[in-house]
């Protein structure tokens, strides 16, 4: 059905109406386009690739699942994904609360020489995304999801309000203390300079 329109100019909003309506291909389209984004919103709650990866697809399927139902009400259907993956980020965490979830294994690491700055530069990476890691998790859900949507998925106060049936203002509010949290935490870590 998408063959006769440029897929640079068809909106997400359409390929939601397109797939509604059965079209294979506009779901093709919309999985290229919001995996990656809708992975990432997982993987920062999770902290494991192959499980983010699981409930990303657990997603997507929902999605497909719940297309007959789906309604445009004005928001970019990424808030829509954003909401399903949420909510599968609830069921898994209900699902595992029984399990044992802090392992407090020792990382055992190479104290050999390094080959050069290259692998240091990496090294050096690595370390700060786990401290950032670190720090968001030490944020409540709400915070944590703001910072998240605003400052690694792109969302404007105004979309993150609507996703989160917040006001805007709230939204504002939340993101200030979160950030003044993560500034007073990497201070403590050396990691925030004026």
């Amino acid at each position: 059905m998408l063959s006769r329109i440029d897929n640079n100019e068809i909106d997400a909003k359409e390929l939601m109406m397109l797939a509604k309506d059965g079209d294979s291909e506009a779901f093709g389209l919309l999985y290229n386009k919001y995996f990656v984004p809708v992975f990432r919103y997982i993987y920062l709650r999770l902290k494991s690739k192959e499980e983010a990866e699981d409930l990303a697809q657990t997603v997507f399927i929902r999605v497909y699942k719940s297309l007959p139902r789906w309604r445009d009400q004005g928001k970019e259907p990424l808030a829509y994904f954003f909401t399903i993956a949420r909510n599968a980020i609830i069921d898994y965490w209900r699902k595992k609360k029984d399990w044992k979830l802090d392992d407090n294994e020792e990382d055992e690491r190479n104290d050999g020489p390094v080959v050069n700055n290259e692998h240091e530069r990496i090294a050096d990476r690595c370390d700060n995304a786990e401290l950032v890691k670190n720090a968001l998790s030490q944020l409540d859900d709400v915070r944590r999801e703001v910072i998240v949507l605003r400052f690694m998925e792109g969302f404007s106060n105004k979309e993150i309000a609507e996703l989160l049936g917040k006001s805007e203002e709230a939204i504002r509010q939340i993101q200030c203390r979160a950030l003044k949290f993560l500034r007073d935490k990497f201070k403590d870590l050396n990691l925030y300079e004026k």
